[in-house]
């Protein structure tokens, strides 16, 4: 789960790690607290960069995020001091970070429930449903960080819808839309939570399974592929299949770097459609020649558009 994902699970449950942390209230039980600090420490991320991205959505160093932090407290003091009521630790940190440092410029002011709308709509694919590439970008590169910290697998699929141009040509884009809709409920109900899928570009989806390694990513595409192959389309004869073909990589034995896996991922994407269509692709099962893994289950007959 995402240190993001925490943070808005403890909210839920009325502890605000941002107004703890900066003294504005306490815990009641100072363990609970050591505990909750040690949980999101094994994301591999830093604990202050995180809090003062979620707060002003800017990154810092580990070193700067400490350093403000701290500042930001005793601004926090100071301010108490001078207007002799309590000021919460996100108004000294706006007028710390804004006017004493200059370091947010042009800050608006919208209320959390308005700002979640507004995030939702910029990470969410709005025709899909599913998370867009620009949060695609972020989570991989997040998620490559937290692998190579924790020496833990990560996986990435990219799934191509076959023969999807047609269903846009023949009977229109607004069927088209419905059909990608269908597709990323489907995928996000075929993986798991900790799994993010984002719609890639056009009738391209990747999924990226943090902690999977290459025998369990292949389980995951199959169970995709079958999963949408029971989507039944409109065409001209009638309802066909939908069929995808997946390719996929894995980190850290295929490759080192996030465009590496990229890289991999679609060139194996492409290789399944060469070889037929329906059907997943591996890499590091090609390269091997594992026939228990990269054999297909057999394609199904075609969109017939």
């Amino acid at each position: 789960m995402s240190f993001f994902s925490e943070l808005r699970q403890l909210e839920q449950q009325g502890i605000d790690l941002v107004e703890i942390l900066g003294q504005d209230r306490h815990l009641e039980s100072p363990g609970d607290l050591q505990e909750i600090i040690e949980r999101l420490s094994r994301s591999g991320e830093n604990l202050y960069s995180e809090l003062l991205y979620y707060v002003t959505y800017r990154r810092f160093s580990p070193e700067e995020a400490e350093n403000h932090w701290r500042s930001v407290l005793e601004h926090k003091r100071g301010l108490t001091e001078a207007l002799g009521r309590d000021v919460a630790f996100r108004v000294a940190a706006l007028d710390y970070l804004g006017s004493k440092k200059g370091i947010l410029r042009g800050v608006h002011l919208i209320a959390r429930p308005e700002f979640e709308g507004v995030m939702s709509y910029v990470n969410v694919d709005e025709v899909s449903g599913v998370y867009s590439r620009r949060y695609f970008n972020q989570q991989l590169t997040r998620e490559l960080t937290r692998a190579r910290r924790y020496g833990s697998p990560l996986s990435l699929l990219l799934v191509d819808l076959d023969s999807f141009k047609s269903v846009n040509d023949s009977l229109g884009h607004l069927e088209g839309d419905s059909v990608l809709r269908k597709v990323g409920r489907l995928l996000r109900d075929s993986t798991r939570q900790a799994d993010s899928v984002c719609r890639f570009g056009g009738d391209e989806f990747s999924v990226l399974l943090p902690e999977t390694n290459t025998s369990e990513a292949f389980s995951t595409a199959q169970r995709i592929r079958e999963a949408v192959s029971r989507v039944e389309i409109p065409s001209r004869n009638g309802v066909a299949p939908m069929t995808m073909s997946i390719g996929g990589a894995t980190f850290p034995v295929d490759c080192d770097e996030a465009e590496e896996l990229m890289a991999l991922a679609d060139q194996m994407c492409l290789d399944a459609k060469r070889a037929g269509k329906d059907r997943v692709r591996l890499y590091s099962q090609a390269r091997k020649g594992d026939a228990g893994l990269a054999e297909d289950l057999g394609p199904k007959e075609g969109l017939g558009l």
